[in-house]
């Protein structure tokens, strides 16, 4: 009789091994991604559900959002991706607009018994700041650039508070489209604050909120329009036709048309950082999607064209809907195949494809690209931050995916070093021999 080693079967340190493999597999792919790809995705936070509408409003200097769901609203800082306070006696009432200064109001409510009121508050502690009340239905509130004035929208024109006092101090007549609000109907002039809106026969109107009055922005306006936006400096404006959706640039000195762009059945027009170009997005037939089927709300076309000559400086290679940073450096493009974040001129593209949930999303660049936020329509709030910031080192150290990624390589060492080391059983075996 001879004693041979018997290899034990150990399933717990095979199976600690499969677990560490499959650990150290994903955390490895996020972590090469962080460290190779122009952005990464630093931050994603639930909403108050995993899966439902929520409301978001962004803060106008893009640092903080609010999400609001059912009877409760957070806000969030976007900087660090923590909750900064969340509004007390919040109802669901649905939030309007964000302040420069602040300061957050929701939409009136419905009830059609007494005046309708409409809440603020303090975002940076949640507190009440006041609120407002109107007799008329169906008006919607908005802050004046500056934060000092609040302006409501109604059925028959503009309500104006005094943002500090909370008191009305005026209201102008103006007679708006009968079919439901269109994107680009009121623009800020971001030079002097000045409101331009267009009315129901399509005149674009200069309201002077201190004189209550509604006076004719354009002289040899003749063609009624649907949409109009100025330029940074004040100085020009972009109008979309009504007709044919075509995009004209005017000159506000004199009144006159400047350009005219040949682009037909315009959605969307703005003008870049420096004003000497702008872009436009216009619907499209020619997308097929085959992994995500999605309406043609999501198909556009993107094209830049030069303010001056009204010729096409380039169409962007995107089918979804896009965000521009402030300077116009970077690109984000949302739609049923995801998010891509990209370099004006396409370089540097990251593409993220699972932040697509079925309902829309809205993205926007901090001031000076450091990152990017967008909120799908579940409330998931996500922050993208460019690998070139200061905080990427800080977050690719602090975050979860690499000491997971060391836990697991640790782990895995010891179920190897077991293998190897753990004490056999010695079992007994006949020699053929000795029978001889």
């Amino acid at each position: 009789m001879t004693l041979r080693p018997i290899q034990r079967f150990q399933p717990s340190r095979i199976f600690v091994a499969l677990l560490c493999i499959v650990l150290l597999y994903w955390c490895g792919s996020t972590l090469y991604q962080r460290y190779t790809g122009s952005w990464y995705l630093a931050k994603s936070i639930q909403g108050f559900v995993s899966y439902g509408a929520h409301e978001d409003q962004y803060s106008p200097d893009a640092t903080r959002i609010a999400i609001a769901f059912g009877e409760r609203c957070k806000i969030l800082n976007l900087t660090s991706g923590n909750v900064e306070s969340e509004l007390e006696k919040y109802s669901g009432q649905g939030l309007a607009d964000y302040s420069s200064n602040g300061i957050l109001i929701s939409r009136f409510s419905k009830e059609k018994s007494k005046p309708q009121t409409a809440f603020l508050w303090n975002a940076s502690n949640g507190r009440i700041a006041g609120s407002i009340d109107t007799i008329n239905e169906d008006c919607i509130p908005m802050f004046s650039p500056d934060g000092k004035r609040i302006v409501g929208v109604f059925l028959h024109g503009l309500v104006i508070w005094d943002s500090s006092t909370l008191e009305q101090i005026g209201k102008v007549d103006i007679q708006w489209p009968k079919e439901k609000w269109l994107l680009g109907l009121l623009a800020w002039n971001p030079a002097n604050q000045e409101l331009a809106v267009v009315n129901g026969e399509g005149r674009v109107l200069r309201i002077d909120l201190l004189q209550q009055t509604a006076t004719p922005l354009l002289r040899d306006q003749e063609e009624p329009m649907k949409s109009v936006r100025w330029s940074q400096d004040g100085t020009r404006l972009i109008t979309i036709r009504q007709e044919d959706g075509s995009v004209l640039v005017w000159d506000i000195q004199s009144g006159n048309v400047l350009t005219r762009i040949q682009e037909k059945d315009v959605r969307y027009a703005s003008f870049s950082a420096d004003g000497m170009q702008l872009v436009t997005s216009a619907q499209r037939t020619d997308v097929v999607r085959k992994e995500r089927p999605a309406p043609r709300f999501w198909d556009r076309s993107t094209k830049i064209w030069d303010t001056k000559t009204g010729s096409l400086v380039r169409e962007l290679p995107t089918v979804g809907i896009v965000t521009f940073s402030d300077d116009w450096k970077f690109i984000v493009e949302t739609g049923p195949e995801g998010l891509r974040i990209a370099r004006f001129d396409g370089s540097e593209s990251c593409a993220f494809p699972s932040w697509f949930d079925g309902h829309g999303s809205s993205s926007i660049f901090a001031p000076d690209n450091s990152y990017l936020a967008s909120v799908n329509g579940s409330g998931r709030v996500a922050i993208w931050r460019h690998r070139a910031s200061e905080r990427f080192w800080i977050d690719f150290i602090t975050g979860h995916h690499l000491w997971i990624a060391l836990l697991a390589l640790t782990a895995l060492a010891w179920a190897i070093v077991g293998f190897a080391q753990e004490p056999v059983a010695l079992g007994s075996t006949r020699d053929p021999a000795a029978n001889i």
